[in-house]
C-alpha cells in the first residue's frame, strides 16, 4: 500500500492541508533540473529515467516522487511504499527544497512521528475473494 505526502511552499502558519485557502496557489520551487540537483544532493542514485515521476529506492526506503511536467516545480508529491528510513528521506528533500510535507490521510503536515495509514478491515466479501484455494498450496 502506498502512502500519499503532498508537499509545497505553503502560507505561513498552516499546520493542515485544511487550512490552506481554496484560491492558493503555491510559488516555486525551483525548475524540474534546480529540483532534481536538490533531491540527488539527499539521494545521489535517484532513478530519473521518467523526468516527472522520480523514483527513490534502497534497502532502507521506497518512495517515489512526482514533481510535474512543467519546468517550475510549484508542488510535489511524494508516494512512500516501504521502510524505515522513508519518511526521514522525505522530510530531508522536503527541507533542503524549502517546502512543507503534509500527510493526506489526516491533512496534518509531516512529522518523524507519522505513521502510514492502516487500511480498513475486509469485509466477508473481500475476505473470501483474497482466501487462497486449497490446490494452490499443493500436496505432498
Amino acid at each position: 500500500m502506498s502512502w500519499a505526502v503532498y508537499a509545497m511552499r505553503g502560507p505561513g502558519g498552516i499546520r493542515r492541508l485544511d487550512d490552506v485557502p481554496v484560491d492558493y496557489e503555491p510559488p516555486s520551487v525551483g525548475t524540474a533540473t534546480e529540483v532534481v540537483a536538490a533531491v540527488r544532493e539527499v539521494v545521489p542514485d535517484v532513478d530519473t529515467s521518467k523526468p516527472s515521476w522520480l523514483a527513490l529506492r534502497s534497502a532502507d526506503f521506497d518512495v517515489e516522487m512526482t514533481i510535474g511536467k512543467g519546468v517550475e516545480v510549484h508542488d510535489i508529491t511524494f508516494y512512500l511504499n516501504d521502510g524505515p528510513r522513508s519518511i526521514p528521506i522525505v522530510m530531508e528533500i522536503s527541507r533542503k527544497l524549502g517546502v512543507t510535507p503534509y500527510d493526506t490521510e489526516s491533512g496534518n503536515f509531516l512529522t518523524e512521528e507519522s505513521r502510514p495509514p492502516v487500511p480498513p478491515p475486509m469485509e466477508p466479501d473481500e475476505i473470501k475473494m483474497n482466501k487462497p484455494k486449497w490446490w494452490k498450496f499443493g500436496r505432498k
